[in-house]
């Protein structure tokens, strides 16, 4: 049977994963997330745990939490099922580590609650957006995304410093809240509460600041048609279904183009076209001049070779057939472009024949801006496909490993960013997950920036079709609105399946779309230009919490070995 002390530690850290679950989709409770930390704020706060094992049981309490939060993992494929319980195993060690080093900072360091716990929040959701290629979906700030005066503290801090106001707030409520196994004192209860207080205000007068300064819409707005389809993954996947897929986009570009134009003299178009991610199913090629193509497949496109002197004809005729299929795929896409006549951003395949990788071909996710004379202004290459969903590792030399996962093949990731000026505005692209990566969407504005070309608007290309409607569309598009918040740049998503939006530089979500329907969307946007203090020091604040955490496991670490030399005579002695 458990003692008292082991059901302590059970029930709090099962609350705690309860509470913390609650509060973000599809509960989504966020008002309750100035409490929902309390249960593991009282097991820091505790003078003891009094069990054993109270680690093995708190990351219990995460792996439940996890596996609630990210339960959508589960609904790609059967396949990803495995990888749902092995994420969730992988983030929950990040519970016990929050509860472990935030008692050493208040209990050994004699650090106040208010502090130690907001710090290594902070330092444990900055080091979760570093590892294994990041995972920033689910951060306790971003259940503050509709407190749009708070979350401004993001072009300072990031998501990560929204989220240790949070905690701090919290802690400073717990400090207030006697508790059974943990001596009160009113003193230190009043001070946490003070500085608790004192911080959320803090942040809430740099918030009213930062918004006085907005500048105000002027001159004439980029207008942006974003097209949502609803083609769920299997539909989209199917060769067969490719044409419907494309058949049902365009009924909705078209028919939103007339409803522009209603009314009008003449025909009018929007600035600029986005269609989601891959919803153009017809992907280009590109194909390496040492690239032998089957002599079949130049048959079938330039005929059978008639003359003389055949051998010699080889070369030119694989040259030509190569070059034809590439521009077969261009003229395809090129011709919707024209039927549209404005510039068109798409969410494309692209594959690139070459002997110089192992496999024989790479394979891009691409976004294809077209003007409206169908010709190619530019091409951005995904530059972060997410790990063991687009891509395994070692995999580019070893490319069998494939067949042992459900992916067909994997993605070569892209080098650099691409930025097209429209209508007087320069407009950058970005691709799916990438929306989730703080440091990928700052360190494409800054190369840019440095280029010249610092973008106007943000434009993200998704699929969420994989997650048939669930509470993983409402994580990705909280996450895109501290991506605007944190570059000052205003975002709009186009989204198959959903959430389509469109958000501006303080990150108010002016326009969504609906959830696993069709629609579309006009946006109208206008520059924001102000200067993130994020852009110019990055993740450093943060990154200082994760320096501060990292000594103190250290220390913890010499200590339990030094108490283990010491001991280790004595027990010799006892033996």
């Amino acid at each position: 049977m458990l003692c008292s002390a082991d059901r302590r530690v059970w029930c709090l850290s099962l609350l705690g994963a309860l509470t913390m679950f609650l509060v973000q989709p599809p509960a989504d409770l966020w008002r309750l997330a100035w409490l929902a930390p309390l249960p593991w704020l009282w097991l820091i706060q505790a003078d003891t745990l009094g069990t054993a094992q109270p680690w093995r049981v708190l990351w219990v309490g995460g792996l439940c939490y996890w596996l609630s939060a990210i339960h959508w993992l589960r609904l790609p494929h059967p396949a990803t099922s495995i990888g749902w319980i092995a994420l969730s195993a992988y983030l929950a060690i990040f519970v016990p580590l929050f509860i472990w080093t935030s008692r050493r900072l208040v209990h050994r360091w004699r650090w106040p609650l208010v502090v130690a716990a907001p710090l290594a929040w902070m330092a444990l959701e900055q080091l979760r957006g570093w590892l294994l290629g990041g995972f920033t979906l689910a951060a306790l700030g971003h259940t503050q995304w509709r407190w749009t005066e708070l979350i401004q503290c993001a072009d300072c801090f990031s998501a990560c410093g929204v989220s240790g106001i949070v905690m701090a707030v919290a802690a400073g409520i717990c400090q207030m809240l006697p508790e059974r196994g943990v001596r009160y004192r009113m003193g230190h209860a009043l001070c946490g509460a003070a500085l608790g207080t004192g911080v959320l205000a803090a942040a809430l007068c740099y918030g009213m600041w930062r918004m006085a300064g907005e500048p105000l819409p002027h001159g004439v707005p980029l207008e942006v048609l974003l097209v949502q389809g609803s083609i769920d993954t299997e539909l989209k996947h199917d060769p067969a279904a490719a044409e419907q897929v494309v058949r049902q986009y365009d009924r909705l570009t078209v028919a939103a183009l007339e409803a522009y134009s209603a009314g009008l003299p003449t025909p009018a178009r929007p600035d600029l076209i986005v269609w989601p991610e891959t919803m153009w199913r017809y992907g280009l090629l590109e194909i390496d001049a040492a690239h032998v193509l089957p002599e079949s497949v130049v048959e079938q496109m330039l005929g059978p070779a008639v003359g003389s002197d055949l051998a010699a004809a080889a070369d030119a005729r694989q040259l030509r057939c190569q070059r034809a299929l590439e521009q077969e795929r261009l003229d395809g896409v090129g011709a919707f472009a024209r039927r549209y006549a404005t510039t068109w951003l798409v969410g494309l395949d692209k594959q690139i024949f070459t002997p110089l990788v192992p496999a024989g071909v790479q394979n891009f996710n691409c976004a294809l801006f077209l003007d409206a004379t169908g010709k190619v202004l530019d091409c951005y290459e995904k530059m972060h496909p997410v790990v063991f969903g687009e891509y395994l590792p070692l995999a580019e030399r070893f490319p069998w490993l494939y067949r042992l996962t459900p992916l067909p093949a994997g993605l070569t990731a892209g080098t650099e960013p691409v930025a097209v000026r429209i209508a007087d505005r320069c407009v950058a692209t970005n691709i799916c997950y990438e929306t989730t990566l703080p440091e990928a969407v700052r360190s494409l504005v800054l190369t840019l920036e440095k280029q010249d070309r610092r973008p106007d608007l943000l434009v993200n290309l998704t699929n969420d079709g994989w997650f048939w409607g669930s509470s993983e569309l409402d994580m990705h598009l909280t996450s895109a609105i501290f991506r605007a918040v944190e570059v000052r740049t205003p975002l709009v998503i186009a989204a198959n399946t959903g959430l389509s939006a469109s958000i501006d530089g303080s990150g108010r979500l002016l326009k969504r779309g609906p959830r696993r329907e069709t629609a579309t969307i006009l946006a109208r946007v206008y520059p924001d230009g102000r200067r993130s203090p994020w852009l110019v020091w990055g993740s450093w604040p943060t990154g200082m919490c994760v320096a501060i955490v990292a000594v103190v496991m250290l220390e913890g670490w010499l200590f339990a070995s030094a108490l283990r030399i010491v001991d280790r005579p004595a027990d010799q002695h006892l033996g």
